[in-house]
């Protein structure tokens, strides 16, 4: 055996349905000692020392019994693979037995065992891994906290899980179908106490947040930072039992951002947000939601939008769906066009005087206009505020009910992000006094 980390396929990390805490060790130190040899088509069977494998688990019992009972599980234990998708139309979805066959030799003490061949190729072919240190698992003395360490390791170099619903929670730490089914339990007897575990005993930390619709707990997800210190003490002794002089640095073999983010949260990245940002926003929103609002974002800076802070806006862009609310506005400006397009084609057949005085008058009235606004654009930044202000005085004395919120737009040199009959109130009240000043 290389080295004490096992690299496991992200589909058989990510797996549904409960495994006791001795369970869960021990598969993680078959795959390791089976690791080099699973793309070896020639090698059907693996063996290991059952002394060995006691030693690596952490089991310091002389009864044999129960890691046999812990092999005759996980023969009969169901694992799928690709539970969480890590592209468009990539992976693959499976289920399998963990183990096909286990048995040991009374006289020698030897188990040998041999896996499926579907898990077996999804093993032996990683295509993006999860690294388990098992130096840091004998540490653990609960199963949901370790299966919570192998759900949120990977992300170490990213820093976020990402937001997945309870019930793919539930799932993914092992809790047995009708248990917990509220969230204060879940949370008091599951996540807390795996949180508790993860911080204490392994060389991660982790941070659960929630997110909520109206008052109910939907989704969760982990913020995942690199414990103060590193992996403590322990590694020696493990390097010992399995034979090999040094431990592989965990955080280096960590996968890369770009192993893990899907091509969505790759363009986030692009956009300025941090692989954790783009990871959360992309599974708080449907990806349908997040492409639209991209394509929206690119189309302003296609235009030549001004738009300072790129991440933030991406970011606003999708959380209040720009791009819908903006097709919906050039809908109604249509439908509005439209009608007065041919509203304007009959009254052009059938003009009466009043109409013809009136369109002239407000011929005069729009010339004006835009010679208003012409002169507000000229105008420096500064002057502008100057303007703005005097702007906020004029609709505070005459009672206007945008006053306020224009103000603190303007203080804060963010007006062009005023909603649009805001920005309209805005705009009448810098036209009113431009006019009194020339008067």
């Amino acid at each position: 055996m290389n080295g004490a980390e096992i690299k496991k396929h992200v589909g058989a990390v990510h797996v549904r349905g409960a495994l006791s805490l001795l369970e869960r060790k021990v598969s993680n130190v078959l795959l390791l000692n089976a690791y080099d040899e699973l793309d070896d088509p020639s090698v059907a069977e693996h063996s290991i020392n059952l002394p060995i494998l006691a030693d690596v688990v952490g089991f310091d019992s002389k009864d044999s019994k129960l890691l046999k009972n812990a092999l005759r599980s996980l023969v009969d234990y169901k694992i799928e693979w690709d539970v969480l998708g890590e592209g468009d139309d990539e992976g693959e979805w499976g289920v399998s037995s963990f183990l096909a066959s286990a048995r040991v030799e009374r006289r020698t003490g030897v188990c040998t065992y041999s896996y499926p061949a579907p898990l077996r190729r999804r093993l032996a072919n990683p295509q993006i891994y999860a690294r388990i240190n098992l130096s840091v698992q004998t540490r653990f003395a609960s199963s949901y906290a370790l299966a919570l360490y192998e759900n949120c390791v990977r992300f170490r170099k990213v820093g976020s899980t990402g937001f997945l619903a309870l019930d793919t929670w539930r799932g993914l730490l092992g809790v047995e179908d009708g248990e917990y089914e509220e969230y204060k339990y879940l949370n008091k007897r599951v996540f807390k106490p795996a949180v508790a575990g993860v911080n204490e005993h392994s060389d991660i930390r982790v941070e659960m947040v929630t997110r909520k619709e109206g008052r109910r707990v939907v989704a969760v997800k982990f913020l995942v930072a690199e414990a103060p210190g590193g992996l403590g003490g322990g590694t020696s002794e493990m390097a010992e039992a399995l034979g090999t002089a040094v431990l592989p640095d965990p955080r280096e073999l960590a996968p890369e951002p770009a192993e893990l983010l899907a091509p969505v949260q790759m363009k986030l990245v692009e956009f300025g947000l941090s692989e954790a940002q783009a990871l959360d926003l992309s599974t708080e929103f449907d990806a349908d939601r997040v492409g639209r609002n991209l394509g929206y974002v690119e189309a302003k800076l296609a235009a030549g939008d001004d738009i300072k802070n790129l991440a933030a806006y991406t970011v606003a862009a999708v959380r209040s769906d720009y791009e819908r609310g903006d097709r919906s506005a050039r809908k109604k400006r249509g439908e509005a066009k439209a009608k007065g397009a041919k509203a304007a084609e009959q009254q052009a057949l059938f003009p009466s005087p009043a109409v013809v005085a009136v369109r002239s008058l407000g011929d005069e009235d729009d010339a004006e206009n835009r010679q208003l606004d012409a002169a507000v654009a000229a105008l420096s930044d500064a002057d502008r505020a100057v303007l703005d202000a005097e702007a906020v005085a004029l609709l505070r004395a005459s009672g206007s009910g945008w006053w306020r919120e224009i103000e603190g737009a303007v203080e804060v040199g963010e007006t062009d992000g005023l909603g649009i009959a805001v920005r309209s109130v805005l705009q009448v009240a810098r036209r009113d006094v431009m006019r009194e000043r020339e008067a």
